[in-house]
């Protein structure tokens, strides 16, 4: 928009009859003085016309800077970077001009402020993992963050996208009755209520609704602050430990009550009975090893927990680890009358962690291999360097992928998911048979999990399981660094 310094064809019109109607006083007396004859009709003509001269004058040059002021404002309005014009002929039109000029430029910097500092808590509300909704007295939406747009544009349990959200009635978009409730009470009584409700597809997901009141009579005038946050993973892990309490109380008491009802039998009835006792004591080793295993595993895995937080930084020779590992399992092999196989590329590099772990790792799963698939072919160990990692698997660039083969019967699909829960077991009965304590692989996922790797398992029925571990190299080897695990 251009600088308004001309005056336009309504703004001369206006003040001309301004310069008329200021001009009526001075007439008025010009003509009392010409009806008592004090003035000639020709001094009283020209008193007329220059009281209308001098007026004139005085109108267009003070009122005009008036004029142009209001309409220097009114431009500013929508041009906030307008020049201030230069014309005005007094002092008073020179500092009002400067005055609104001031406030025009005070006003832009507030103006900019605020949209600045409005930017900046979008981008914070924004970088909040939770879905957040700001709703008026009546329900409707008048803001969301990234979360809430990312949600509700996904979730087929809910009914709206993130161009459609402002303006629209909760009830279109969170279809819940208990949702629905919580926020009608928390209008209702302006206090803080809260509402479960969960998401079936495409995977059951649980939120909850929380309902905060904020201060009412705000310009936009936000009522109530909604936040939805995500449970399903906490109840998950509430149910696992529970779960886990159980299965453990569970796999304990079983050998244990076995042990007592022996050494019940062997101090009653069976005290002279060589034979039974013989029998009774094998039957009690084997499940006091039993317990054993399972006590070394649940301490294993704890520790493993314990420091699952913190990455491991020494660097591994894998394939000093994997042979290692074929020595300790070479009489089980040999008892399952199967061999372990191992290929490793030429100059594998170092991995990047603790070899005791990683022995655990590769040592739990070719005893399974071996248990498992062992009398149906050999258990083959590979190791070799991939240039990319897998998706799920943290950080970028190659890194190390470990296989351990097996020609078992394999695994069904849908056993898959569940193969690292703690108890997990395919066949319970073959599994306690074979000495299982149903840790193993739920070790085996918190070690490669703590080494910031990777557990991928691929198994078809009747051809065998593949269980492979990703792991990050040791690209820069440590000043004085020695390879672990020779």
């Amino acid at each position: 928009m251009s600088e308004p310094t001309l005056l336009s064809i309504q703004s001369i019109r206006r003040l001309s009859f301004w310069s008329v109607v200021l001009s009526l006083p001075a007439w008025l007396g010009i003509l009392v003085l010409y009806v008592i004859e004090r003035l000639s009709l020709a001094e009283a003509a020209a008193s007329v016309l220059i009281a209308l001269i001098l007026m004139a004058a005085l109108v267009f040059t003070r009122i005009a800077d008036f004029e142009r002021i209001a309409r220097y404002a009114e431009a500013a309005l929508e041009n906030p970077t307008l020049r201030q014009p230069d014309a005005s002929s007094s002092e008073t039109s020179q500092r009002l001009m400067s005055a609104v000029s001031t406030l025009q430029r005070k006003w832009v910097d507030e103006r900019s402020d605020s949209a600045a500092q409005s930017r900046a808590r979008q981008n914070i509300l924004d970088g909040l993992p939770d879905a957040l909704l700001l709703l008026d007295q009546q329900r409707r939406v008048v803001g969301a963050n990234a979360a809430a747009h990312d949600f509700l544009d996904r979730e087929p349990g809910t009914t709206g996208t993130g161009r459609e959200l402002v303006g629209r009635d909760l009830a279109g978009v969170i279809r819940d009755p208990k949702v629905l409730e919580a926020v009608e009470q928390a209008l209702a009584q302006n206090k803080r209520t809260e509402a479960q409700f969960s998401v079936s597809v495409p995977v059951e997901r649980i939120f909850r609704a929380l309902f905060v009141p904020l201060r009412l009579g705000t310009r936009d005038g936000t009522a109530l602050m909604l936040a939805l946050q995500e449970q399903t993973e906490r109840l998950k892990m509430d149910r696992m430990r529970a779960d886990f309490v159980a299965n453990a109380s569970h796999e304990l008491r079983t050998p244990l009550t076995a042990i007592l009802g022996f050494v019940e039998t062997l101090r009653g009835p069976a005290r002279d009975d060589t034979e039974a006792r013989d029998k009774f004591l094998v039957i009690m080793l084997k499940q006091a090893n039993r317990m054993t295993r399972l006590i070394d595993d649940l301490l294993s895995l704890s520790r493993i927990e314990l420091r699952e937080h913190t990455r491991p930084t020494d660097h591994i020779d894998v394939g000093a680890v994997l042979r290692t590992t074929a020595e300790l399992l070479d009489v089980q092999a040999r008892e399952r009358k199967s061999a372990i196989n191992i290929t490793m590329a030429p100059d594998l590099p170092l991995a990047l962690g603790d070899a005791s772990e990683l022995g655990q790792v590769f040592y739990n799963l070719t005893s399974n291999a071996l248990k498992y698939g062992g009398g149906r072919g050999p258990v083959e160990l590979t190791a070799q360097t991939v240039e990319t990692r897998p998706p799920t698997m943290p950080g970028q660039g190659p890194c190390l992928k470990i296989s351990v083969r097996d020609y078992g019967e394999g695994i069904a699909p849908e056993h898959l998911p569940r193969l690292t829960e703690r108890f997990y077991r395919v066949d319970t009965a073959r599994s306690r048979e074979l000495g299982g304590t149903g840790l193993g692989l739920a070790i085996v996922k918190h070690i490669t999990g703590r080494h910031r790797g990777l557990l991928l398992i691929e198994s078809e029925v009747g051809k065998g399981s593949t269980f492979s571990v990703f792991l990050p190299m040791a690209t820069s080897p440590e000043v004085g660094a020695k390879p672990q695990g020779k």
